[in-house]
């Protein structure tokens, strides 16, 4: 069934993500944050669509779903 998920983006350039039509935001490689949040009402059941526009492109990026955040790193 369709739940909250975080997309991961480490490795990733920089640039946008849509998830079935929907904008998930901006990330950098930079970060601070190296996950994306992607409410259940966007998530499917069967397939689903990811789209990513790079600016920064990097040669091997992978993604994936995750059940949790990362936030990154936490900076005193």
């Amino acid at each position: 069934e369709p739940a909250d998920l975080f997309l991961d983006t480490r490795g990733w350039g920089h640039g946008l993500v849509w998830f079935n039509g929907n904008l998930l935001g901006r990330y950098n490689r930079r970060g601070p944050q190296r996950t994306l949040y992607v409410p259940a009402p966007y998530v499917r059941a069967g397939a689903n669509q990811l789209l990513v526009l790079e600016t920064d492109p990097v040669v091997d990026m992978q993604w994936g779903l995750l059940e949790g955040p990362d936030l990154g790193p936490i900076d005193w």
